[in-house]
């Protein structure tokens, strides 16, 4: 049973990382950034509470906490990559056509926090794989 729950709860955590990552689209807008919205905040609580249903059913060091941070860090980094496609949009700037494109700003502090978000998950599954292995060797 706590497989199953733990696999409920990652299944959970991805599903709410692509909502995170459709809501956050809408945030990124040629007028500037925009703050989190409704589709956004509900994909963190799904990543969140089914961490802390990860935490609950597992046995340390499998937490689940890195695995959550990197999934709400991730579609921040995609998102706000700096693009090649074409010019920053200035604010109300007029319609885009053949003849006219333009790419939405991405903010740079949030590609930076992102990285750190998925850093600081790299460097908790590098621990928790640390103990793993620590554990193996002790109980042979």
């Amino acid at each position: 049973m706590r497989l199953f729950t733990s696999l409920l709860a990652r299944l959970l955590q991805l599903g709410g990382a692509l909502v995170t990552w459709y809501g956050a689209n809408a945030m990124f807008t040629s007028d500037g950034m925009k703050p989190p919205n409704i589709v956004v905040l509900l994909g963190v609580v799904v990543i969140v509470l089914a961490g802390i249903v990860a935490a609950r059913t597992q046995p340390e060091p499998l937490t689940g906490w890195w695995f959550a941070l990197a999934l709400i860090s991730l579609p921040f980094v995609l998102l706000a990559m700096p693009s090649g496609a074409g010019p920053e949009c200035p604010p109300a700037h007029p319609p885009l056509t053949e003849s006219y494109y333009c790419v939405s700003p991405r903010p740079l502090v949030v590609l930076l926090l992102g990285l750190a978000g998925i850093g600081v998950a790299i460097w908790g599954a590098w621990r928790d794989i640390a103990a793993l292995r620590r554990a193996d060797r002790a109980h042979p």
